[in-house]
């Protein structure tokens, strides 16, 4: 088989259903497998599921096992030469992911591909191109100056905004709510961390790529709408609390040991403050 399609899914039966249909529609020539991680959802996603897609392949958990987790159980069953992680919140543009297979048939020195992703107005995602997340980079995002300086290429290069969307080539990092790799990343550097219950995974993931000297491509011509936020959406504050503790997880386990204990403080200090102004703003919009 030549590709699984992994999608983790909680409580977004209407989205998922879109999700599943914009596959299932857009032109894969090759063989393929659909594999639906539900985490105990409450709402009718399972039986929609089991009604309307009969052909994929259902996981049901018997609770909230986190995106990690759960995308891990797909991959452990995934039959296919090439692995793809999807958010239950994309749509599928015709012939984006028949287009990401080719580029990995057609250049066996990539081991890791992303799409184009657009959001629902049809502008740019970002998140699809970016840099791996330093400290500098970081805090440049974080606090605003990459809005400020949006065609300074370093006070921007965590999310590249300065760079040409329309390009295809090699990034350090590409989004979690689509990627394709080859089986063999997976079986030499494992799946995602699990200590990561939502976000930071796909960076993480990235820079274990990364370490092991294989290239990452981001691929234009395949497009891909990620709707953005189906399932944190409904769980606004947690999400905004996993959102940094992934970012400080992500801190510790690649730059602690190269920082002393009074830059990692600062840092902490940092992406600390910065959580609280935005369970502020939260609390403000209720």
């Amino acid at each position: 088989m030549k590709l699984s399609l992994i999608v983790v899914n909680w409580n977004t039966v209407d989205l998922l259903r879109q999700t599943l249909r914009s596959v299932v529609s857009t032109g894969i020539t090759d063989s393929y497998e659909l594999i639906v991680i539900d985490n105990h959802s409450a709402d009718e996603s399972v039986d929609m599921v089991r009604n309307e897609f009969p052909e994929v392949t259902l996981i049901v958990n018997s609770e909230n096992r986190g995106f990690s987790k759960a995308n891990n159980q797909g991959m452990a069953i995934a039959k296919g030469e090439y692995l793809c992680l999807l958010n239950s919140d994309t749509i599928v543009k015709e012939g984006a992911i028949q287009t990401l297979v080719h580029y990995l048939d057609t250049h066996p020195d990539v081991m890791m591909v992303g799409p184009r992703l657009l959001n629902a107005d049809g502008s740019f995602q970002h998140s699809c191109r970016r840099r791996l997340p330093t400290p500098t980079n970081s805090f440049y995002h974080l606090f605003g100056f990459a809005a400020l300086f949006p065609n300074h290429k370093k006070i921007t290069a965590y999310k590249q905004y300065a760079e040409d969307p329309n390009s295809t080539g090699s990034v350090e990092a590409i989004s979690g709510a689509a990627m394709m790799f080859r089986r063999h990343v997976y079986e030499t550097i494992g799946g995602l961390d699990e200590q990561f219950f939502m976000y930071g995974e796909d960076l993480d993931f990235c820079k274990r790529v990364k370490d092991k000297g294989w290239k990452t491509v981001y691929v234009a011509d395949a497009v891909i709408v990620h709707l953005n936020g189906g399932s944190s959406k409904k769980r606004r504050r947690a999400s905004i609390m996993n959102f940094y503790d992934a970012m400080w997880l992500y801190y510790k386990k690649h730059f602690k040991e190269t920082h002393p204990f009074p830059v990692q403080a600062i840092i902490w200090l940092g992406i600390h403050v910065r959580k609280q102004i935005a369970l502020l703003f939260q609390r403000n919009k209720k």
